[in-house]
């Protein structure tokens, strides 16, 4: 099953979701070919894949079918669209197979609604945020790896917020998503994707052992404090060491034996 993040008991304002972050347990996140054997077909992946959500779906009553994530910019997909882009989801327009939706942007916003739409993001070491406008019960969801980090997606998640909805500051509650730590997260060299010296200053330090210890949970705190974000929680969970998790890092340091993708994602409370 799942781990269940509890939210609410730490702050004023009850929260209206529920956060889920799936593990090694819950099967491999993801249909991408490199995660599974070499003699099976896309086809015959996709239909593992899923299996893998509707059997997730069904731990956790809610529906692998429903689930919507952001297809984000990389050096890989080659596509383009302006930083921090976000899409409102339309509860009342769910398709088929929502994981097949193709939405190119940074930033996922759901509105409050009944239909137990899924919004997440895969993840194997980098952090999701999820931003929580609890008065106006607006949600919106990014994945915030360091490279994002870098150029701001944090703080443009908040900005979405405020742009669409006109979200107080004082009103958005955000979760830091089970993540790469510093203690493990570690460069030989100085990363080159740090570029913005005020995003990392503090959070990349080189360490005792020589190595470059990166500290994400810290330079996002940093980046969302700064806009006057004070309501943050974050995981203590580190992927690269915690078994529960796929870990691209703690495969190539040689701690895990298996590759793949968790989900971390979140859906609203239904009604009482």
């Amino acid at each position: 099953m799942g781990i269940f993040v509890t939210l609410g008991s730490m702050f004023n304002m009850e929260s209206k979701i529920i956060i889920f972050e799936s593990g090694i347990s819950d099967g491999i996140m993801s249909n991408n070919k490199k995660f599974y054997p070499d003699n099976m077909s896309q086809e015959e992946i996709n239909e593992k894949f899923l299996k893998t959500r509707i059997e997730f779906g069904k731990k956790n009553n809610i529906d692998g079918k429903k689930i919507y994530r952001a297809t984000q910019k990389n050096t890989i997909n080659n596509l383009e669209y302006p930083d921090g882009q976000y899409v409102v989801l339309n509860p009342n327009k769910i398709t088929e197979d929502a994981w097949y939706e193709q939405l190119e942007a940074d930033i996922i916003i759901l509105p409050n609604n009944d239909k137990r739409i899924v919004l997440a993001h895969q993840m194997a070491d980098c952090p999701i945020l999820i931003a929580e406008d609890r008065r106006l019960g607006i949600t919106a969801l990014s994945h915030c790896g360091a490279v994002y980090i870098n150029r701001l997606l944090p703080q443009q998640t908040i900005f979405a917020l405020q742009k669409e909805y006109n979200s107080n500051l004082q009103d958005i509650y955000v979760y830091v998503g089970s993540c790469a730590h510093k203690e493990n997260y570690v460069y030989e060299k100085y990363p080159y994707w740090a570029t913005n010296e005020e995003v990392w200053k503090d959070s990349i330090i080189k360490e005792k052992d020589n190595l470059f210890h990166i500290d994400m949970p810290r330079a996002i705190t940093r980046q969302l404090n700064s806009i006057d974000i004070n309501n943050i929680e974050i995981s203590p969970n580190d992927t690269i060491i915690d078994e529960r998790y796929y870990s691209h890092a703690g495969n190539y340091q040689g701690r895990k034996k298996v590759t793949g993708q968790n989900l971390v994602g979140f859906y609203y409370k239904t009604s009482k």
